[in-house]
């Protein structure tokens, strides 16, 4: 009896516990969505998968037209396919991840470049308006 009341009450500590906290949802994006309207919810995930081969000396960087509403979690990461591992040269996937943490509007934009080429411009823009909603607990 004792156990089945501590397994009792530990279901409805559980439940009270985590229903303040609602499920944050994550978007998945690729350069495919380019220029795509995003609306997400405070608390969301937004990965981006951006195709980039590190070798060649281009890589991505991001700049948001409104600092703040978003934090990016951890540096991005050049994921390379098991495919292509070993290969000299291979080319792979950076991904980026943001976190939504206030509500407004911005815009996202992404720059596939050579960061020590000067004056050169960029040899792919990327970017997405962003709208993020107060959480709706």
């Amino acid at each position: 009896m004792i156990a089945f009341m501590t397994l009792l009450l530990r279901g409805i500590f559980l439940t009270f516990f985590f229903s303040g906290f609602a499920a944050a949802a994550q978007l998945d994006l690729t350069e495919k969505e380019n220029g795509k309207d995003l609306w997400m919810d405070r608390g969301d995930l937004l990965v981006f998968r951006l195709p980039s081969n590190p070798s060649t000396g281009y890589s991505w960087s991001v700049a948001a037209s409104k600092p703040g509403l978003l934090l990016q979690q951890g540096e991005a990461a050049c994921e390379i396919p098991k495919s292509a591992k070993g290969r000299l040269g291979a080319g792979g996937t950076e991904v980026w991840r943001f976190r939504a943490v206030r509500a407004g509007t911005l815009t996202l934009a992404f720059s596939y470049a050579r960061v020590w080429e000067k004056g050169v411009p960029p040899v792919r823009r990327l970017s997405w308006p962003v709208t993020i909603r107060p959480s709706a607990q």
